[in-house]
C-alpha cells in the first residue's frame, strides 16, 4: 500500500486498488497535500487522473464524517457544460459501487448528489437545487455567477468547503476566468476560506498560474499555492503527413482535398476511433461531407459549438459506444470531454498554437501508460512551416506563457451589478472584495469608481437610451444598490463572449433546435436553397426575426454554412520559434546542405513528401527573391511590381511585404501605426494589411521599400498607433463587444436573438455620443483591451527597437510577381472589405 492511499477510509482504499490497482504518480504527490488542507495546482498530463484526485478525498471526508451531507461542500467548475456533464456521470458511477461496497461491508455511506447547473439545467431543476442542495455541485463560470446574484443561490453555496478549477488553463487568458476567479472571493465572503485546487494538462508558467489561483485573503496577503507538477512523462508519437496523391493533385493545379479524404479515410479504417481536429466549423463539415461521400452509413459525424448540444451529446456518445469511427471537430472537443478510447488524433492544418497542439493530440491514448498517437496534415505551404515548429514543440512539450488578462472594466460592471443586485454594498467593502482577486489586484480606485459612475448614470446626459442608470448610488453613505430592471438584463445580457447575433436553426415540423447560424449566410440564403450540416442536408423552409425553419433535404452535394470569425493571432513565442527555425534552415540552404534540413524534419516526424515540400517551399522562396529567408535575424522586405494575386494594370498598383514573422499581434499594431505614418508623409493613401508573418503596403505608384523601414520607430509608435487605431474598423467592434459586455448594449426579452447589423448601429451611436468623454469607462476598456489583450506591444517595441539597432538586419528583394511566401496573402486581401464592419461613424475622435 503506498502512503498517499494509507489516508483514506478501508473501503474507499480497497475499492481504488481493485479498480486501479496503483495511485498515479499525481496522485500519489497531491492526496497528501490535499489532506493537509493545501490550496494546489496539479499538473499532469491527460489521462493522470487528476479529476479523480481532487474530487476522491472530498469523498472520503463525507465518509468518515469530516463532511456532513446534505448540504453543498464541493464545488467544481469547469469552461465546458458537456465537461461537467462528463464529470457528473464519472462521479456517479465511482459513488454507487463505495455505497455498495459500505453496504456489503456492513457499513453506512452517506447520501451523495451530484447535479450540474448551467444554461441548460430545466427551471424545474434549479428550483429543486436550491430547494435542496446536492453535496457536490458541478457548474460554469457563468452560472456562478448567477447563483451568487440571487439570496437562495449564494445560501445554497455558504456550506462550500472545496472548489475545484478543471482547465484553468483555458480561462487564464480570458474574461472567463476574470468572471470566475471574482466569483471566488464573493464566494469567500459568503462562505468563509475554503480548499482551492485547480487542474490542468498543459499550463505555464506555473508560479504565475499558481498565484492567480489564489489571489489574496482579508488581509491582503497572498493565499499560498503549492504546485504540483507530475513528472510522468506522457508519450507521443506525433507525425507530418502528406499523401503522394496530394503533391500530384496540387502540382496539376488541382484540389488536394479528395486525396486527402482518401487518406482519412484509410486512417479511420486503420483505427477503432478516430478524432479529426479542424481550425474552424466550415473546415469541418466540408470535411465531414467529404468522409461521408459515396458511403451508405456515415463513418464520420460533425462536432462544434453551432450545432446542437442535443446533437453534439449523440455524438459523443456514439463514437463512445463503438457505434461510430469518427469524429470532426473544432476545438469544441480539444478539452476532456469523454467520447471514450481513441486511438489517434488527426490535426488538419496547424492549431493556432503549442498548447492547443499538445492539448489535441493528448486526446488520444487517454488511459495511463498508453501511447497519444498524432498526425497534422499541412494543406498550404506555410502551414509546413508551422508543422514543423509545432512537431519540434510538441516533442520537447514546449508550450506558449499564459498572459493573465488584468483589470476588465467591463467584466467589473457586470460584477457590480451582481453584487449589488439583491443586498446594499459600501463602495469601499467592494473594492476591498473584488480586488483580493488577481485580475483586479492592481485596479486602480479610480477606474472602479468611474464605472460605479457609469452605471449610476453619469454619463445619461448624453441622452443615449443604453447609459440609463443600472445602480442606485448614495454618494453620503457611499453605498450602492441595483435599480429596478438591472438583474434582468444580466440575466438576458451577461456573460463574456461577445453576441454575434446568431439565428437559431429548428426543425420546421417539431420545433427541435438544429444549430445556430451565422446572420451573414441567413442574409445570403433564400427559401429553397439546401446546405450541409453534421451530415444531414437541410431545406430552408422559412426566415424569422429568429429562427432559420428547414427540413430534411434530398442527398446531394451542397455546401456547408460558413461562420464569419476574424482569424488566429499566433503568439509572439510561436512566432519567435518559427523565426529561429527559418534561421537554422536558411543557413543549411547556404550551405546547400537541403538533405540536413530534410533529415531534421524526418527526425521531428515529417513523412518523406512532407518534408521534401517544405525544403521545397523553402528552396523556391531564396530562388524567387535571390535573398535569404526572413528570420530570427533578417527582415526581408519584398517589392512586389504587381497588385494583389500577381495582377498588373495601368495604374502601376504595387505592393511592398515586410516578412515580418512576428505574428499578429504584433504585426497588426505596427501596420496600424505605418498607415497612419504614411498618410503624414505622402500626398496619396496607401492599404496596409497585416496578418501572423507579414506586413503589406499596397500603393497605386511607384514606392521606394527603403521609405518603410523607418516610418515607425520606438518614439512614434504609440502615438501613431493610437491615431489609427480609433478610426478603425477592429476598434469599432473592440468597443462594441466591451459596450454589451458592461450591459450598455442589452436585449429586450429572454433569448431574444439581437441582429449583429442592429448592435453595430447600437454600438456606433453610442460611440459617437461618449468619444469626447476622456473617462468614459467603456472607451477606456476598449482601448485596454486593444493595447494589452490584443496586441503584444512589448514584443512589438522590442521588434522596432532591434530594427532601429541594426540588430535586426534588412534587405530589399524586387520581383514581377510575388514569392511564395508572399503568395498565401492575396485572399485574405482580397476578402477583407466583403463585409460591413465596425468602422466608426466620421465626426471626431475620442479625447483619449
Amino acid at each position: 500500500m503506498t502512503p498517499a492511499l494509507a489516508r483514506f477510509h478501508p473501503q474507499i482504499r480497497s475499492w481504488f486498488q481493485d479498480r486501479f490497482r496503483a495511485p498515479t504518480d499525481v496522485q500519489e504527490r497531491s492526496w497528501p497535500r490535499i489532506a493537509a488542507g493545501e490550496h494546489l495546482l496539479i499538473t499532469a498530463p491527460t489521462g493522470s487522473g487528476k479529476t479523480l484526485t481532487a474530487f476522491l478525498w472530498a469523498i472520503d471526508a463525507f465518509a468518515t464524517g469530516q463532511s456532513e451531507p446534505e448540504a453543498t461542500r464541493v464545488l467544481y467548475v469547469s469552461p465546458l457544460k458537456a465537461l461537467n456533464n462528463d464529470v457528473r456521470a464519472n462521479l456517479v458511477e465511482p459513488i454507487a459501487e463505495l455505497r455498495e461496497r459500505f453496504a456489503r461491508a456492513g457499513l453506512e455511506f452517506p447520501s451523495l448528489r451530484v447535479q450540474t447547473r448551467s444554461g441548460d439545467t430545466e427551471p424545474g431543476d434549479r428550483q429543486r437545487m436550491l430547494r435542496r442542495p446536492p453535496e457536490l455541485l458541478i457548474t460554469t463560470p457563468e452560472s456562478l455567477t448567477l447563483l451568487l446574484t440571487t439570496l437562495r443561490g449564494r445560501q445554497a453555496l455558504s456550506t462550500i468547503r472545496t472548489v475545484i478549477l478543471d482547465e484553468i488553463h483555458s480561462v487564464v487568458e480570458n474574461r472567463r476566468g476574470v468572471q470566475l476567479m471574482t466569483g471566488l472571493e464573493r464566494l469567500v465572503e459568503v462562505a468563509g476560506e475554503f480548499q482551492r485546487l485547480a487542474l490542468s494538462a498543459t499550463v505555464r508558467p506555473l508560479e504565475a498560474v499558481a498565484d492567480y489561483v489564489g489571489g489574496r485573503d482579508a488581509s491582503g496577503e497572498r493565499r499560498p499555492v503549492g504546485i504540483v507538477d507530475s513528472k510522468a512523462a506522457k508519450a507521443i508519437d506525433f507525425r507530418v503527413r502528406f499523401p503522394e496523391a496530394a503533391r500530384v493533385a496540387a502540382d496539376n493545379g488541382e484540389k488536394i482535398w479528395e486525396p486527402l479524404s482518401d487518406s482519412f479515410r484509410d486512417l479511420i479504417d486503420a483505427n477503432r476511433s478516430t478524432l479529426f481536429f479542424t481550425n474552424s466549423r466550415r473546415m469541418a463539415e466540408k470535411i465531414t461531407l467529404k468522409l461521408n461521400d459515396d458511403v451508405v452509413t456515415p463513418v464520420a459525424y460533425a462536432h462544434h459549438g453551432s450545432l446542437s448540444r442535443e446533437i453534439r451529446t449523440e455524438v459523443e456518445t456514439r463514437l463512445k459506444q463503438g457505434d461510430l469511427r469518427a469524429i470532426v471537430a473544432t476545438n469544441s472537443l480539444e478539452m476532456g470531454i469523454d467520447i471514450g478510447d481513441l486511438d489517434e488524433v488527426v490535426l488538419i492544418q496547424s492549431p493556432p498554437s503549442i498548447a492547443s497542439s499538445m492539448q489535441r493530440v493528448g486526446r488520444a491514448g487517454h488511459r495511463v501508460g498508453d501511447i497519444s498517437r498524432g498526425s497534422l496534415f499541412p494543406t498550404f505551404a506555410q502551414d509546413f512551416l508551422e508543422a514543423a515548429v509545432l512537431a519540434k514543440a510538441v516533442h520537447e512539450k514546449d508550450i506558449e506563457p499564459l498572459r493573465p488578462l488584468a483589470n476588465p472594466l467591463d467584466v467589473l460592471a457586470q460584477t457590480l451589478v451582481s453584487c449589488a443586485a439583491t443586498e446594499e454594498w459600501e463602495t469601499d467593502k467592494l473594492y476591498d472584495v473584488l480586488t483580493r482577486a488577481a485580475p483586479y489586484a492592481t485596479l486602480p480606485r479610480e477606474q472602479f469608481d468611474l464605472v460605479i459612475e457609469m452605471l449610476a448614470g453619469r454619463y445619461a446626459g448624453t441622452r443615449v437610451r443604453d447609459l440609463k442608470p443600472r445602480l442606485a448610488f448614495d454618494r453620503v453613505r457611499e453605498t450602492v444598490k441595483a435599480r429596478q430592471g438591472a438583474a434582468f438584463a444580466l440575466y438576458t445580457s451577461g456573460g463574456t463572449i461577445p453576441d454575434r447575433g446568431y439565428y437559431t436553426l429548428r426543425h420546421a415540423e417539431n420545433g427541435a433546435v438544429i444549430g445556430e447560424l451565422d446572420e451573414e449566410f441567413v442574409w445570403e440564403s433564400t427559401v429553397g436553397q439546401t446546405f450541409t450540416l453534421g451530415t444531414q442536408n437541410w431545406l430552408i423552409q422559412r426566415i424569422t426575426h429568429n429562427d432559420v425553419l428547414v427540413k430534411p433535404g434530398k442527398p446531394k452535394a451542397t455546401a456547408p454554412p460558413f461562420w464569419r470569425a476574424e482569424g488566429f493571432n499566433r503568439s509572439a513565442y510561436f512566432s519567435e520559434r518559427i523565426a529561429e527555425f527559418l534561421l537554422t534552415a536558411n543557413e543549411m540552404l547556404k550551405r546547400r546542405d537541403a538533405a540536413t534540413l530534410d533529415g531534421n524534419l524526418r527526425e521531428l516526424g515529417f513523412d518523406a513528401i512532407a518534408a521534401d515540400e517544405l525544403v521545397g517551399f523553402l528552396k523556391r522562396q531564396r530562388e524567387t527573391t535571390g535573398a535569404d529567408l526572413p528570420h530570427a535575424q533578417h527582415l526581408l522586405v519584398e517589392h512586389v511590381k504587381s497588385g494583389p494575386g500577381g495582377y498588373t494594370g495601368p495604374d502601376r498598383e504595387q505592393q511592398v511585404v515586410l516578412h515580418t514573422i512576428w505574428g499578429g499581434r504584433v504585426n497588426r499594431p505596427i501596420a496600424l501605426a505605418m498607415e497612419a505614418a504614411w498618410q503624414q508623409r505622402f500626398p496619396y493613401r496607401a492599404d496596409v494589411f497585416a496578418d501572423n508573418d507579414a506586413i503589406v503596403v499596397q500603393v497605386k505608384d511607384e514606392i521606394d521599400p527603403a521609405v518603410l523601414l523607418d516610418l515607425v520607430t520606438p518614439a512614434n509608435f504609440e502615438p501613431l498607433l493610437r491615431q489609427s487605431l480609433e478610426g478603425s474598423g477592429f476598434f469599432g467592434a473592440r468597443f462594441r463587444e466591451c459596450a454589451g459586455r458592461s450591459l450598455l448594449l442589452t436585449k429586450r426579452r429572454f433569448n431574444q436573438r439581437m441582429p449583429l447589423w442592429m448592435t453595430r448601429q447600437q454600438a456606433k451611436r453610442l460611440m459617437t455620443a461618449t468619444r469626447d468623454l476622456s473617462d468614459f469607462p467603456v472607451m477606456l476598456e476598449t482601448w485596454r483591451t486593444c493595447l494589452k489583450d490584443e496586441f503584444d506591444l512589448v514584443a512589438a517595441y522590442d521588434a522596432l527597437e532591434r530594427l532601429a539597432a541594426g540588430e535586426l538586419n534588412a534587405s530589399i528583394a524586387t520581383v514581377s510577381v510575388p514569392s511564395p511566401f508572399a503568395a498565401g496573402i492575396a485572399f485574405n486581401q482580397v476578402s477583407r472589405y466583403m463585409y460591413a464592419d465596425d468602422t466608426p461613424d466620421e465626426g471626431g475622435r475620442s479625447s483619449l
